[in-house]
Order: structure tokens, then C-alpha cells, then sequence
């Protein structure tokens, strides 16, 4: 109060120096212009930090670059004279607030002698405007100029092209993990395949789990990026990371992967039936599956019902083919009484269409099999093979088609493959296959020819149909010399008839008679053939109007290893108003005498190859009467 007295006189007292100004307090904020690099907001901390703060780069950070410009002289004690300074409240432009802040020495003369050392600024912001230049700071502050504003913008495009960059690169580096990732499992994959022994853990190298004794190697550190994208394309490598670990965790914990291996691909349901691979000896072409359902030839719907079944047909562009039927029966004993049925439909082939050409019989293939040739006489001919094995309860039969017929071996051959992946539950596998000619399976009644044994005379046409007789009746071709109804020592005697039907160019009188004469031993038997044969050679000697050619002879063996023989001829009688054509056999086997005779004509008759067939099949069939 003494400095506002007045004097005596009520002057005022002479103008004294005013004291200096009390030095103002430094302010805790800085502008936007100053370089805080992690706030917008320039209003000053409130607060005082229990520790110094820290920035966003920790200390597991990468080193930052080092400055371009020599460090900044910090005040310790007010400047010499009174300074102003200007507000923090308007914040700069956004272009002068993302720049980068350039740190500006202060000037020699204002640094402070050392001896008032004062407390070290809260802040960075605080340390700059302490070392702003007292003269800049009183200058009001200048507007970013249209040049700044274009450099402050392709600053900016520069940092989203390199955050793009970034991004980019690290999708290129998480690729090619992933690629190296794979290369390792298959690595792992072949030696844990070398060592089924160990365990699926120690198939992973130590040095990608850092496991095993080995100490993992730190990387070093990668350069920071000037832009915000690289910490963008770090998050995205990591998520990408982390979903493939945790599904990778989750099946190895579930089981469904063992550690360091690839996940393994499900095994395929073992197939029992053929297969395209299969039937590769039938033909390389392309075989297809085709989805009709269809039957073998001879045994349409009668086989024994089972408890399960399944059939595939395949064929390839020639049209051959190969159709296979799986019958699951309840018991060995189920499956053998289908299996025997089954060889029984093969044998006698009572659809009418087929002809029973051969049959064989094959070892080593399973519990039992035979192979039986059909050949189907429709206006195009086609050659069947039918293959019959019963392995355990399983019942098979393989129907193969082909133009010029299929050999047995080449169909067991086939068999065989479907055969092994059925045997592993019960049955005998195949092993050494061999094959024998046998004879079909026998009719009923046992001993006589059956309609599938007589080839048609029209292909495409007609039907064989048989009729059994108690007692002989017929009279042969008036060439044989005895009464065929009359034949003394046998101890039974009977006759079929067959007659073709279906075919209108049948003559009204055709037919096939078959006499079948049992004797008690060979020696009666033997005798008839032999006074039989004799008759018939000598007939044009006995009868003017008889003409006799010979035919082939009849060799064979029959079941059990009986010998069949026996003899064939064409006889033709003429008159004055008509002429008749008979075909003769004569066939011995064992006890037992086969007759034959037909009534064919000129334009409608059997080839001298297939009445030489029927003979001697009629002496095989005597032989299975037991």
C-alpha cells in the first residue's frame, strides 16, 4: 500500500520501477502444432500421473528410429525476462496435428545458469513450449497454407497405400506359412509311417514347438512402419493364426488328428461285389454300372429267398457284360440247399431260351463252385457263363457275356476278387483255382435229357417241352432189327418225348423219342448197344428202300468216370409217294442203353454236330440216374 501514498502536497510520488512480473506457470498443454502424437484433445491433464506416462510402444516394442535432429536443451529455470505465451484452446488445423513433429533447439543464450534446477516437466508437450523461442511465441499463429493441406493429403493417401501394402504382404506371409505348415505335416506324415512304433507327439520337430531340448530362436525385430496398416495386417495374420490352432486343437483333442500327422481320409466301406477293376480281363474299355435290375439267365425268380441281396451289372460299349447276385442265407446249411438249387436252375436251364453247352467244376475258389455255358439261341445268339460259389452263408452267381464266350478260368479269375472280400467272415477263401469239365446239374427225375439239352432248329423260335412214358412205345426206323417195346433182361425201361413248339416252321410230325433200357450189369447192356448198331449198319441190305449214312461217333464220360460210346446215323426211306428221314443214336453207358430217334425233313432237321451232341449228353445224363 505504500506504493499508491500520495505526498505531502497530495501529489503522487515520483513514477518508481515497477517490480517485475511474477513468472506465469508453464502450461501442462501443448498445441496439436507441438507434436502429441496420441491425443486430439488439447486441453491439459487434470490430474498428475503416479508414474511418468508412457506412449503406446511398450518395452517389448521395436526401437524406434533414431532422431534426425541433436536432442533439446531443457530449461531448469525460468527465462531472464517476462515472455508471453499463446493459448492452447484453438487447436491447429488436423493437417499440422497428424504431421510429424520437428523439435526445435532453444537457443543458446536462454539456457539458465545450472544453479536453480527445478522439477522435471509433467509432459513432453510441456518441455516443447518451454523451449519455444519467446519471439515465435508472441507471433499470432499462422493458417495452414493450400500447399501444407496438399502435403498433409498425400501424406495421407501415402499411408492408406501402405496400409494396403501391408495387409497385403501379410496375406502373402500367411500363405506362405500355411504352405511350409503343410509341407511339415506331410514330413511328419512319412515319418510316422517309417516309425508306426512312436508316438504321434514326437513326430514334430522341436524347432517349430520350441519342445525337445532345443531353445527357440527369437526373431529380430522388424523395422516399425511409418503407417497404421501394419498393425491392421498383424491383427489379421493373428485371428488367421489363432482359428487354425484352435481347430487344429479341438481335433486333435476330439482324436481325429494325432499330433504332427494329417488328417487321415475315412477308409471306404469294403465292397463285396465286382468292380470296373474286376472285370478289366473281360476287356480294358470302359465299364459302366447300369441301374436296371436284372436276373441271371436260367434261374429268373427261383432261387431260395435269403435274408439279404444285392446284385450290380456292368457293361462296356462292345455290350459284354458282367452281372453278379450276392444272397446272404441265415446258415452254412441255408446257403448250401440255395447253392444246390441254384446249380440245379444252371443245369437244366428251364426258361426255354438257353442251351446247357457245358458245364465245369472249380477248386480252390471257395466252399463249392461250378461253371455252367448257356447259350441263349435268340435271333442274335449270346454266350453266358454262369458261375455258382457259395462261400459261408454267401451264395454267388456271375452271369458273363461276351461275344465269342468267356473261359472259365478268366471268370473265376474274376470271381476271385469279389470272392476275398467276402471270406474274411466265414467261408474258404480262394486260393489255388483249378478247373475240370463236369456235367451240368441233373433234372428231375435224374437220368433223362431236359429240354435245354436240344438246340433250337429256328433261331429265335420255338420251345422244347418233354413228356415222360411209362412204358416204350416207340418203333425206332423199322432199321433195328428187334422189337424196341420187347427188350428182355432190364430191370427198367422207359421213354421221353420232346416236342418243339413256338415254331411255325415245325412239320406236323416232328418230334425227338429218347428209350432208356437199365439192365443189372454191363455184360445185357453191352450186348443190346452191340446187336443194335449191327442191325442199323446192315439195314440197305435188309430193306430195298432204306439208305443209311453214317455219322459221327459218340465218345464221352460220363459221372463217376463211366464211359459213354456210341454211335450216330441219317437214314432215309423211299416209296412210290413219299420219303421219310430219321435220325438215329445208339449210346451205351456203364449198365444202361440210350435210343434216339427224330423225325425231322429236309429243309427242317439238326446239324450232324449238334445230333452227335444230344448223343452223347443223353448217355451223360443215363449215367446221373445213380
Amino acid at each position: 500500500m505504500r506504493r499508491l501514498a500520495l505526498n505531502a502536497d497530495g501529489s503522487l510520488p515520483p513514477l518508481a520501477v515497477p517490480p517485475p512480473r511474477p513468472v506465469l506457470p508453464t502450461s501442462e498443454a501443448a498445441p496439436a502444432s507441438a507434436g502429441r502424437r496420441f491425443s486430439a484433445d488439447d486441453a491439459p491433464f487434470i490430474d498428475e500421473w503416479v508414474a511418468p506416462r508412457r506412449s503406446a510402444a511398450s518395452v517389448s516394442s521395436p526401437p524406434a528410429y533414431e532422431p534426425l535432429l541433436p536432442p533439446l536443451t531443457r530449461p531448469t529455470a525460468p527465462p531472464s525476462r517476462t515472455v508471453s505465451y499463446s493459448s492452447a484452446a484453438e487447436p491447429p488445423p488436423e493437417a499440422y496435428r497428424r504431421s510429424t513433429p520437428v523439435e526445435i533447439p532453444a537457443p543458446a543464450e536462454a539456457a539458465p545458469p545450472a544453479a536453480a534446477p527445478v522439477a522435471p516437466p509433467r509432459s513432453r508437450a510441456s518441455a516443447r513450449s518451454q523451449a519455444t523461442p519467446p519471439t515465435r511465441a508472441m507471433e499470432p499463429e499462422a493458417k495452414p497454407s493450400r500447399r501444407d493441406a496438399k502435403a498433409a493429403a498425400a501424406a495421407a493417401r501415402a499411408d492408406a497405400k501402405a496400409a494396403q501394402e501391408a495387409e497385403k504382404a501379410a496375406a502373402r506371409e500367411a500363405a506362405q506359412q500355411a504352405k511350409l505348415d503343410a509341407r511339415s505335416a506331410k514330413a511328419d506324415a512319412k515319418a510316422a509311417k517309417a516309425k508306426p512304433t512312436a508316438k504321434a507327439s514326437s513326430s514334430i520337430p522341436a524347432s517349430r514347438l520350441a519342445v525337445g531340448g532345443t531353445t527357440p530362436v527369437t526373431p529380430p525385430p522388424a523395422p516399425p512402419r511409418k503407417s497404421g496398416g501394419a498393425k491392421v495386417a498383424i491383427i489379421v495374420l493373428a485371428v488367421v493364426l489363432a482359428v487354425a490352432l484352435i481347430a487344429g486343437g479341438v481335433a486333435w483333442g476330439l482324436g481325429l488328428i494325432p499330433l504332427g500327422a494329417k488328417a487321415p481320409t475315412a477308409p471306404a466301406a469294403s465292397d463285396p461285389l465286382i468292380t470296373a477293376a474286376d472285370v478289366t480281363p473281360l476287356s480294358s474299355a470302359g465299364w459302366q454300372e447300369s441301374t436296371i435290375p436284372e436276373t441271371a439267365v436260367c434261374l429268373g425268380e427261383a432261387m431260395p429267398k435269403a435274408e439279404r441281396a444285392s446284385s450290380r451289372k456292368l457293361f462296356d460299349p462292345a455290350n459284354d457284360s458282367a452281372l453278379q447276385t450276392l444272397n446272404v442265407y441265415p446258415d452254412d446249411a441255408a446257403a448250401t440247399q440255395a447253392y444246390d438249387a441254384a446249380a440245379v436252375l444252371a443245369g437244366t436251364c428251364a426258361d426255354g431260351a438257353g442251351l446247357v453247352v457245358s458245364a465245369s467244376a472249380i477248386s480252390g475258389l471257395a466252399d463249392a463252385a461250378q461253371a455252367v455255358q448257356i447259350n441263349v439261341q435268340a435271333a442274335k445268339p449270346e454266350n453266358h457263363l454262369l458261375l455258382i460259389a457259395r462261400t459261408g452263408r454267401n451264395v454267388n452267381v456271375f452271369d458273363f457275356v461276351t461275344a465269342d464266350g468267356v473261359p472259365v478260368t478268366t471268370a473265376a479269375q474274376i470271381a476271385t476278387s469279389s470272392l476275398n472280400r467276402q471270406c474274411g467272415a466265414g467261408g474258404t477263401c480262394p486260393t489255388s483255382v483249378s478247373v475240370a469239365s463236369s456235367l451240368p446239374a441233373a433234372g428231375t427225375p435224374a437220368g433223362w435229357l431236359v429240354p435245354s439239352d436240344l438246340p433250337r432248329i429256328t433261331l429265335g423260335a420255338g420251345k422244347w417241352n418233354a413228356t415222360d412214358w411209362p412204358t416204350i412205345l416207340t418203333h425206332g426206323s423199322q432199321c433195328e432189327g428187334t422189337d424196341l417195346t420187347r427188350v428182355a433182361d432190364t430191370t427198367a425201361a422207359g421213354q421221353r418225348a420232346l416236342i418243339l413248339t413256338g415254331d411255325p416252321k415245325t412239320p406236323t410230325d416232328f418230334g425227338v423219342d429218347e428209350a432208356i433200357y437199365t439192365f443189372a450189369d454191363t455184360k445185357p447192356a453191352s450186348s443190346l448197344a452191340t446187336g443194335l448198331i449191327k442191325a442199323i449198319n446192315g439195314c440197305s441190305t435188309q430193306l430195298p428202300t432204306a439208305t443209311v449214312v453214317d455219322g459221327p461217333d459218340v465218345r464221352g464220360t460220363g459221372a463217376n468216370g463211366i464211359v459213354v460210346s456210341g454211335r450216330t446215323w441219317e437214314i432215309t426211306h423211299k416209296t412210290n409217294t413219299s420219303t421219310f428221314i430219321y435220325r438215329v443214336a445208339v449210346v451205351s453207358s456203364g449198365t444202361r442203353v440210350t435210343y434216339w430217334v427224330a423225325t425231322p425233313s429236309k429243309t427242317f432237321d439238326f446239324t450232324d454236330a449238334d445230333w452227335t451232341a444230344i448223343a452223347l449228353r443223353a448217355g451223360q445224363r443215363a449215367t446221373q440216374a445213380g
